[in-house]
């Protein structure tokens, strides 16, 4: 005759768990229910509108912004074989589960930008379901709907499931092993089937498996996971010692699995220096979790003590199990904590927080399920100011250019249609070359420069490059500070070429440069004083007409009589017969590499410009005037012959034909 689980093992439960009666007790929406199926319905139909909401803002400009380099990246590597995916993985700083996900994604959704993004999309609304479970354990149903809500609309989530990268997977990932520890400790009493106990074991160490072969933060689930786990462990009596076999072998059997790929995690482990001091660093975190990255810090600190009230909140209620309480809190906690306190803060860092999405929104929302309906409200309250912030942060998010991607889209079409057809293409940053040929494919040559070159490679290499007789030369410059330290790209393209001009692109600077002669010495002397420590010796314009669209070659010859005291810029400007300007140049000597304040006495400086000549610039007669301004733009007086001459050198006429 059956006679039920005995009573040492019926004892242990899940860790932390109360048996039904005590849980029941302490959940105001169970213990006075008079209609607990009308309730169950309100609670599934609130938690069905938080997944809409969610995927609605998931979902919504999914495409609007370009693809940025590290989403590049991942769309030519998914298009690879398995085997090429592994090693291009193995030269990554990330593991290659989630490209080998993606790459399947790609075969049944094709490879366009909202394909691509499309798969962060779905793991980030999953996200918000696996968040109302883990509430719906910790809690009840009030904080499973909170926590629902709370995800869905929490704006580093939705940043980070709007992009072609990791981050998402993680963050869903993170909830699931969660979720998936907690049934496997519950599945442990022997009055659960051996088939739920298996499946739960396997489950946690595919878990376990999976998020370390996406993203190696992952480890600080692992960590929070297990510190929960003791704490809870630690704290009933007896102590259950047989439980730890099967919960330790569950997760060296996940980890077993990462085993062949650690000799390549261990490579990427290396220390930089922060970018932030410790509280600093920790208030820019906090902030990002509670906001997103796309809202100042300014007028948000009030949030932060919100935040922590809702965390003492959550902490000073006995939860339904204290290890899903526990374990959410140490997940949110710890990246914040140990990030901190090792000195390892950079701002690159802010998308590993996704692994504390689901976790925070548990926290925050435990207290929902308080007994008390004055402190229910006060916790409704605390919620409902989060909103605005996070409303504004998803306002710039869709809406604010200033916290836009960079639009490689946008600098393909600029150059396509701009660029003449012998004109190249320069990437400084070599992995640049898959984000602008996954939107560039038009006949002009790209070159991708050497990454770390030595100033000999960086010459040999402008060698090629100049050797082929482009005309003109787009470079697009992103990361040059890691790809080229000493910047021998950039200035070597500063003393060899006409530098027309660049601009800012979010975090990626297209420049434009001219091609031509290289004169050593001017064919037109000036001899004008600039203020009292500069003179324009002479200049070097090969020839004076030009057609639009054309760029000017202009050398000037400069010579420090005394060494300057600040730093000035030069002015090229081409002014039509009304003196209206037509094309400028403004920019320190050599390509802003020779700033004035470190000129030497009697010091001579080969300095070139190029002046883009517009392409609708009607025919005719143009005045060619250099100078020098401070900062101020305040120009410094011109003095020929010992006497004044205004405040900008007349270079002659250049002429514009049809």
């Amino acid at each position: 005759m059956h006679r039920g689980p005995p009573a040492h093992r019926a004892a242990w439960r899940c860790p932390g768990e109360q048996t039904a009666g005590r849980a029941q007790s302490r959940i105001p929406e169970d213990s006075h229910d008079v209609n607990p199926r009308l309730r169950r319905r309100w609670t599934w139909f609130l938690v069905l509108a938080a997944l809409l909401l969610g995927a609605a803002l998931r979902f919504y400009r999914l495409d609007a912004q370009s693809l940025w380099n590290d989403e590049g990246n991942t769309a030519r590597l998914v298009e690879r074989s398995v085997r090429l995916i592994v090693e291009g993985a193995a030269g990554d700083i990330h593991p290659p589960g989630y490209y080998l996900i993606l790459a399947a994604w790609r075969l049944a959704t094709g490879d366009s930008e909202f394909a691509l993004r499309g798969f962060s999309a779905l793991c980030g609304v999953l996200t918000i379901a696996a968040a109302a479970a883990l509430g719906q354990r910790a809690g009840g149903r009030a904080t499973a709907v909170g926590a629902a809500l709370l995800v869905a609309v929490h704006p580093l989530a939705i940043y980070y499931s709007q992009e072609a990268r990791m981050y998402a997977l993680l963050g869903l990932v993170s909830a699931l092993t969660l979720l998936v520890a907690e049934r496997f400790a519950r599945s442990f009493p022997d009055h659960q089937s051996p088939i739920y106990f298996r499946s739960t074991y396997l489950g946690l160490a595919l878990c376990v498996a999976l998020g370390l072969y996406t993203q190696y933060a992952y480890a600080f689930v692992l960590l929070g996971m297990n510190l929960a786990f003791a704490g809870v462990w630690l704290t009933r009596r007896p102590l259950r010692w047989r439980v730890l076999v099967p919960w330790v072998t569950a997760q060296l059997l996940g980890g077993l699995a990462f085993l062949p790929w650690l000799p390549h995690a261990l490579k990427v482990t290396r220390w930089q220096p922060p970018d932030l001091n410790s509280g600093p660093a920790l208030v820019e975190m906090a902030h990002a979790l509670l906001t997103g990255i796309t809202l100042p810090l300014e007028g948000t600190r009030y949030l932060f003590p919100v935040a922590g009230l809702l965390l003492a909140l959550a902490l000073a209620r006995p939860a339904r199990s204290r290890f899903v309480a526990w374990s959410c809190v140490a997940v949110t906690l710890l990246p914040l904590l140990l990030i901190t306190a090792l000195g390892v803060y950079r701002p690159a860092y802010l998308k590993f927080l996704l692994i504390a999405s689901a976790p925070l929104a548990v926290v925050c929302a435990l207290p929902l399920s308080r007994s008390s309906r004055l402190l229910r409200l006060l916790a409704g309250g605390l919620l409902l100011a989060l909103l605005p912030a996070q409303v504004a942060s998803l306002h710039n998010l869709y809406c604010d250019p200033a916290y836009a991607r960079d639009d490689y889209r946008g600098i393909a079409a600029r150059i396509a249609a701009e660029a003449g057809p012998e004109d190249g293409i320069l990437l400084n940053a070599p992995n640049q070359w898959e984000v602008f040929t996954y939107y560039y494919h038009g006949p002009l040559a790209v070159y991708p420069a050497l990454y770390h070159p030595t100033a000999e490679e960086a010459t040999a290499w402008l060698d090629d490059v100049l050797q082929a007789g482009h005309p003109q030369l787009f470079v697009l410059y992103w990361g040059a500070g890691e790809s080229d330290p000493h910047h021998y790209f950039e200035q070597g393209l500063a003393q060899r070429t006409y530098k027309i001009g660049d601009v800012w692109i979010g975090s990626v600077r297209l420049a434009r440069y001219g091609t031509g002669p290289l004169p050593q010495a001017p064919n037109a002397r000036v001899a004008a004083l600039l203020g009292e420590r500069i003179l324009l010796e002479g200049v070097n314009l090969p020839r004076r007409d030009f057609a639009p669209g054309e760029s000017v070659p202009l050398t000037l010859f400069w010579r420090a009589v005394k060494s300057p005291d600040e730093r000035l810029k030069v002015f090229v400007h081409l002014l039509d017969g009304n003196g209206t300007l037509v094309a400028q140049n403004d920019a320190e000597p050599v390509g802003n590499f020779r700033p004035t304040d470190g000129w030497e006495p009697g010091e001579q400086l080969v300095d070139r410009y190029g002046v883009l000549l517009p392409r609708d610039l009607p025919p005719g007669d143009y005045a060619l005037r250099v100078g020098m301004y401070r900062f101020s733009g305040e120009r410094l007086p011109v003095t020929r012959a010992g006497q004044p001459a205004g405040d900008a050198i007349n270079l002659g006429i250049l002429t514009v034909r049809p």
